[in-house]
């Protein structure tokens, strides 16, 4: 069985169009590293503008096609901290993944994404887990606010009581980068041991604090979304990276992830998927490795019910 992790159902309405101007130089940027291009920022924009699905039937299609059996979905609260409501409100996209997910029976595993500074933060989180079926939470602390705030707290008791994974964004590349440190992360999995935190990114630049945070604390683990750059970047580095990962802190701690749609630009899914499956590399991993990274270990997290 094959779990992405990460995937944001991106649909019209969703993201300001200030986020996608803040984050278009850096995403740009990286593009052009990985493929040797000189493309601008502009040019990222229309590329996200063509991504969007509207309807989501060119997830399910995509997902048939390269063989993904599950999909983490979720969407992103930066309207509180940082961009104002879109013209689909936070409530309102998390109720349409959810909605998404109950027509889709057994392909989706949708969390509400949400900032923990907002008033009613607890009444959005109820509603989602209680009435709407969602099976966890996306929190975005670089919106602004750190995992170990205490105002973040109430949100966590609420996890433990509800026995729901959270998955935070960590490490670099958005906006208030230093907020999404895994040493935060690890300080909020230590105070809430029994709440599965996943550092989406694998801590990205800050990928030795994961590590050792994941090697730690029983309830931590990373998915390695972004990380297509690291492996177009340098293959041979990147296997060196992941087996190192492993051996810290086991293949169970790891999860198969794309941050769909956007990292598909710098390697499609598919071709994502075989450098797991048939590592090209001579560093050794073994089958029982692979198949919990890309799936089985993810599902001791996200399929307990």
């Amino acid at each position: 069985m094959i779990i992405d992790t990460h995937v944001h159902l991106t649909r019209p309405g969703f993201v300001r169009s200030r986020f996608l101007a803040n984050n278009s130089r850096m995403a740009a940027s990286l593009y052009n590293r990985a493929h040797k291009t000189n493309i601008k920022p502009a040019d990222y924009v229309e590329m996200v503008r063509k991504r969007v699905d509207p309807d989501g039937t060119r997830q399910i299609a995509y997902m048939d096609k390269v063989g993904i059996d599950k999909a983490v979905i979720f969407q992103v609260d930066w309207a509180y901290g940082v961009t104002g409501e879109p013209r689909v409100t936070n409530r309102e996209q998390n109720k349409i993944l959810a909605d998404y997910s109950r027509e889709h029976p057994g392909r989706f595993i949708p969390l509400c994404a949400i900032d923990p500074r907002r008033p009613d933060c607890l009444l959005q989180a109820t509603e989602a887990i209680e009435e709407w079926g969602m099976q966890g939470f996306k929190l975005m602390p670089s919106a602004g606010f750190r995992p170990h705030d205490r105002l973040c707290y109430p949100l966590y008791e609420k996890c433990t009581e509800w026995q729901v994974p959270i998955v935070f964004h960590s490490g670099g590349l958005e906006f208030n980068w230093e907020l999404s440190s895994p040493n935060f992360i690890a300080t909020a999995a230590e105070d809430f041991p029994e709440v599965p935190m996943v550092m989406a990114h694998a801590g990205l630049e800050s990928w030795e604090q994961c590590r050792l945070a994941c090697a730690g604390l029983p309830n931590c683990y990373m998915d390695l979304s972004i990380r297509q750059l690291d492996y177009m970047i340098n293959p041979r580095k990147f296997y060196d990276w992941l087996r190192d990962m492993i051996d810290w802190c086991g293949a169970e701690k790891i999860f198969f992830a794309t941050d769909a749609p956007l990292p598909t630009y710098y390697l499609p899914t598919e071709e994502w998927i075989e450098v797991f499956r048939n590592p090209k590399t001579d560093i050794k991993l073994t089958k029982e490795e692979i198949d919990l990274i890309l799936g089985k270990a993810a599902a001791k997290v996200f399929l307990k019910n």
